[in-house]
């Protein structure tokens, strides 16, 4: 695993693990991970960041500690460290949520000062902060400032519904922290004053009204705005319509909402999972060769690589929505998420990919409001296909004296159905 303390030393990565609803398995998520780095030999603290109900203690066979986060919050004790306690598993520490506290949801702004503080003082590599249901401001703030923010979502349509919700707010969130941070608040809160009436409600359209305003501040920000790519976990996957879930996402994302995402992985449904949750056993301890174990380890290296590049289609935050009355298309490599040069294997596996997540039946645009977008985004998909297919094969050598073999009829279907 790439060690991550070198970009930033002195300090921990802090991993933020929200779910948008209730239900989506997040706290076993956050304690598989951490097991999992923790085996790798990072230093971890998972801190239970869920200020209502707090419960991520329970997935590691702990009584609730003596200590907890609210006590660090409202001053009662200097540092994070006198409430972390081990867990029994080597190299792996908790911090316990707030108990017994009715204003622990809403925090001031002092008090989120100095939380996110008492985090970044941690010994620790990473420190993985399991967050409460829903979109609360603390929620977002924690998520959209975290170095990794993962969200945990189940493949049905009110979590999905919920993740667009979620990934919108927590854009916002981060647009107003680095507003505040570079000092252009005053364009960016006229801007998203505006959002939604007489100006766009999209991440791109946003930015590019600020560049209307400000250009320079519109690209300092869009600069910052590089390192927001949340990971999803797509959790209790039963078939392979579920395990299709996260790459889909990763396409309508980018496209529909403006937000680029990185799918950390799929976590097969396991009933042995809710036996591990009663007995009080970690799960990836009780059953490390499980397809489920395995699961949770790929999507934490996942989640630990560096940044990848930023993808062909991806011209920075201020790459225009699909637009059906733009004459032309666009670079169809960029429309297939490609380089420049791709194979036709590289071709032919994008188009396979991607077109499904752009069907009408596609179950990750229930919940969206994006038929006409959609129908021009397939419509250039199905052109770019055709066109690369058509470079790469006038491209290929033919053996002496072998004749081009026609299409047969259908064989670059438009499928008017789907349209």
């Amino acid at each position: 695993m790439n060690d991550e303390r070198s970009s930033t030393s002195g300090r921990p990565r802090i991993w933020a693990v929200g779910g948008g609803k209730g239900g989506t398995g997040k706290s076993l998520v956050t304690a598989s991970l951490g097991i999992h780095l923790a085996e790798m030999g990072r230093r971890v603290v998972l801190v239970d960041g869920d200020l209502g109900a707090p419960n991520l203690h329970t997935f590691l066979g702990l009584d609730p500690p003596a200590l907890s986060l609210s006590g660090a919050i409202k001053g009662n004790v200097a540092s994070l460290e006198e409430t972390a306690v081990p867990t029994g598993v080597p190299r792996l520490r908790i911090v316990s949520g707030a108990r017994n506290s009715l204003d622990a949801e809403s925090l001031k702004h002092f008090q989120k000062t100095r939380l996110l503080r008492l985090l970044l003082a941690l010994p620790a590599d990473v420190v993985l902060v399991d967050l409460g249901a829903g979109t609360s401001l603390h929620v977002l703030d924690v998520f959209s400032i975290a170095d990794r923010g993962v969200l945990v979502i189940l493949p049905e349509p009110t979590s999905l519904e919920n993740c667009y919700r979620f990934l919108r707010a927590a854009f916002l969130r981060r647009l107003q922290h680095l507003a505040r941070t570079l000092g252009y608040r005053p364009v960016v809160d006229l801007v998203l004053e505006h959002r939604g009436r007489s100006l766009p409600d999209d991440p791109t359209g946003i930015l590019e009204e600020i560049r209307r305003i400000d250009s320079y501040a519109a690209q300092e920000i869009a600069g910052h705005l590089e390192a927001f790519l949340p990971h999803l976990i797509v959790n209790q996957v039963r078939d392979h319509e579920d395990a299709r879930i996260g790459e889909a996402l990763e396409a309508v994302c980018e496209r529909f909402l403006g937000i680029p995402v990185r799918c950390a992985g799929s976590v097969p449904y396991d009933p042995v999972l809710v036996r591990s949750v009663k007995t009080r056993r970690p799960y990836l301890l009780e059953y490390p060769r499980s397809r489920t174990a395995e699961a949770f380890r790929a999507a934490a290296e996942t989640i630990a690589d560096p940044w990848p590049a930023r993808r062909p289609a991806s011209a920075g935050w201020f790459r225009p929505a699909y637009d059906e009355g733009a004459p032309g298309l666009r670079d169809p490599y960029g429309v297939l998420d490609l380089a420049p040069g791709a194979t036709h294997e590289e071709i032919v596996s994008a188009y396979m990919r991607l077109r499904p997540a752009l069907r009408a039946d596609s179950p990750v645009l229930v919940s969206l409001d994006c038929e006409t977008q959609r129908r021009a985004a397939l419509a250039d998909l199905e052109e770019a296909f055709r066109l690369l297919s058509r470079n790469v094969s006038a491209s290929r050598p033919r053996p002496s004296g072998a004749r081009p073999r026609p299409h047969p009829p259908g064989a670059w279907p438009r499928l008017a159905s789907t349209l």
